[in-house]
């Protein structure tokens, strides 16, 4: 029987989505309907510092609530879109308006577009990485910038600045039907994975002996891909900020021929996609801590061949400028896949390890925002010297993992047989994290079979009691064993979406939004107090 091979709707509404998000922010930023406002309003710093602060506070709300926001997802998918187009209204209009302060209608507008933007940005990796394969996530995005970079030019060029604003106010309200149409179809996809998800079944059970259990991301795995996340987030802040886009004001396209802008995308764009097929996607199988080190190598080695160039010529000065619009796009691919990448990989709220990202970006560019925009001089050799620090604080997020790995874990602490289960000193009732330690001491002194039998065992049993199917059950186990997604496609021989797919599924089931929520019931964290029986 032959398969037709069918189109990626979510991943293609993935990408026309990002791209209208792109196309919103430059638009705000640099198109000739704006570029005007930041002087006529006489704000003591460049306005992009005020959208940044926005990304900052979204960034602290993922960090501190991630849960709460998870709760409210439905109810802020209409809020935020259009309190997204008011606030990109505001910064538009404040200075032809008379009815409020335009500097402080401005600032509260750009803080809004700020949270907004970053919100509707991270539900659409976030979809991604839940829905998509890491591949497809890295041409998703890539393609969102072949887009961007294309439109905008000739957008700039033949539309009238105020069309080119209320282009800018209605895009929020386009991105987010958009996501909708996504989610959508991610669910059909999902569907339609599921079904043919049973046919390998005899074949994975074949294949599954043998196989060793792989042990959980350990403390030392979380602090090394922590650092290789805000390593990542300080790069694209620094390329940025060096960069066309670090400053917002009149459009480095402006100008430009349109023929010439065609020319210089389609070598762009080539130039994009060759870097996220050999540096991000033929990587795909390293090692976490170390598949990225190529790709920021080239990035950093972008921004050193620009900061080298203290004094450009006239005539170098547009390559230099295209040159680092690539780059900032190849950190802006960068950034988002090790974020998509490390999300299953940390045992925390996705939302969490997003926000972490969103905050060392947000406030690494603050501060260039602050140095490039008064005056300071930022000359090429203290580019160079931060780049250089960019490149051992990369590396070292390497070091950092393989260092704690051999130390090896921390002694646990022995249990205690004579504390009564569920109770601590003088019988008061346990805690979420007392109980969850109460449940390791409990597994301390056992071997590792025993404790995977003891897994298993309470597995099946919240299987049974949630409804899981059969091989949803399987995943269950595995993932509760501590085993990698890219193991259980292995084992289970089953395609990378379908296993999200059951992932997702379990999730649900559960009433869980992560790993470590899943491992917390399995041990028996739960709202109950029991603990897993040994």
């Amino acid at each position: 029987m032959v398969r037709t091979r069918r189109i990626n709707r979510c991943a293609l509404l993935a990408s026309l989505g990002l791209s209208v998000n792109l196309i919103w922010c430059t638009l705000a930023g640099h198109a000739m309907g704006f570029s005007a406002t930041p002087d006529e309003l006489g704000l003591p710093v460049n306005s992009r510092l005020f959208f940044l602060l926005g990304i900052f506070a979204v960034g602290a709300a993922f960090v501190v609530v991630p849960r709460i926001l998870r709760e409210h997802d439905r109810p802020l998918t209409y809020v935020l879109p259009f309190a997204s187009s008011v606030g990109t209204a505001c910064f538009a209009l404040a200075a032809r308006q008379s009815l409020f302060p335009p500097a402080v209608l401005a600032v509260v507008g750009l803080v809004v577009f700020g949270i907004g933007y970053f919100w509707i940005v991270a539900r659409y990796n976030l979809l991604l990485a839940r829905t998509q394969t890491f591949a497809c996530a890295a041409w998703c995005i890539v393609a969102a910038l072949a887009v961007e970079s294309l439109v905008l030019p000739f957008f700039e060029a033949f539309v009238p600045p105020i069309f080119q604003i209320v282009t800018a106010i209605a895009l929020p309200l386009v991105s987010a039907l958009l996501f909708e149409g996504t989610r959508r179809a991610a669910i059909v996809s999902s569907a339609a994975e599921t079904d043919g998800a049973e046919e390998a079944l005899s074949e994975s059970r074949a294949r599954r002996a043998g196989f060793p259990s792989q042990p959980r991301t350990t403390s030392g795995d979380w602090k090394s891909l922590l650092v290789l996340v805000i390593s990542v987030s300080v790069l694209l802040a620094t390329v940025r900020s060096f960069s066309s886009i670090g400053l917002w004001g009149a459009s480095p396209t402006a100008g430009i021929d349109v023929a010439v802008s065609l020319l210089c995308w389609a070598g762009s764009t080539a130039l994009l996609a060759l870097f996220a097929a050999v540096a991000l996607v033929k990587t795909a199988r390293w090692n976490l801590k170390t598949r990225f080190q190529p790709a920021i190598l080239v990035v950093i080695c972008g921004l050193f061949l620009v900061a080298a160039q203290q004094s450009p010529a006239e005539a170098s000065a547009p390559l230099v400028n295209e040159l680092m619009r690539l780059d900032d796009s190849c950190a802006h691919v960068l950034f988002w896949v090790v974020v998509i990448a490390t999300i299953d990989a940390l045992p925390m709220p996705s939302y969490r390890v997003v926000g972490i990202a969103a905050i060392a970006y947000a406030a690494c560019s603050m501060l260039w925002v602050l140095l490039l925009g008064s005056g300071t001089l930022v000359n090429g050799v203290i580019a160079l010297v931060i780049v250089y620090v960019l490149t051992v604080v990369a590396m070292h997020s390497e070091w950092l993992g393989a260092a704690r790995e051999s130390e090896g874990a921390a002694p646990s602490h022995p249990a205690n047989p004579d504390r009564p289960s569920g109770f601590g000193q003088a019988g008061a009732p346990l805690g979420t994290e007392e109980r969850t330690a109460f449940a390791h001491e409990r597994t301390a002194s056992l071997s590792g079979r025993q404790v995977s039998q003891i897994i298993t065992n309470r597995c099946q049993s919240l299987a049974v009691e949630r409804r899981l199917s059969p091989r949803e059950t399987e995943v269950f186990i595995l993932l509760a064993q501590g085993r990698t997604r890219a193991l259980i496609q292995e084992e289970l021989v089953l395609a990378e979406n379908t296993v999200k797919t059951h992932i997702a599924h379990i999730y649900a089931k559960l009433d869980v939004n992560n790993r470590q929520d899943m491992m917390d019931l399995v041990l028996g964290a739960s709202s109950d107090g029991k603990t897993p029986n040994a």
